[in-house]
């Protein structure tokens, strides 16, 4: 009687220890998905912004807007799972975004207005 409670109690403890298990690795699975998500995001606020920066009136209006579409970037860069192309690519749009920010500030529209599409045209090429 003692024996088939002891074996009872070791099945159910292994049962458990699978249970753990399995929630553990569901657990890998949807924080690695959420990060694939969250660097979706963040590279889509980079090209709205951008965006925005292009269509915008004033070169500080561009320059506000290149400066939180490279917060996003620099976001987006830092995430692990995207290839060296795409890296390469955030890189060269990070750095169109300080050349718009530091164009915007001088009131240099068009040219500030041209960084920010050069910035907008890598950051889609990584979204491909």
């Amino acid at each position: 009687m003692l024996a088939d409670t002891v074996r009872a109690s070791e099945f159910c403890f292994k049962k458990i220890k699978i249970i753990k298990i399995f929630y553990s690795c569901l657990l890998i699975i949807l924080l690695s998905s959420l990060s694939a998500c969250l660097a979706e995001n963040h590279l889509h606020q980079a090209i709205r912004y951008s965006e925005a920066a292009i269509m915008a009136d004033d070169g500080k209006t561009i320059s506000k807007h290149s400066e939180i579409a490279k917060i996003h970037a620099l976001l987006v860069q830092n995430q692990k799972n995207i290839s060296s192309a795409d890296r390469i690519h955030m890189a060269v749009g990070i750095v169109s975004l300080d050349q718009a920010i530091e164009k915007g500030k001088y009131e240099a529209d068009d040219s500030a207005r041209k960084a920010a599409r050069t910035a907008m045209f890598h950051f889609k090429e990584v979204r491909q």
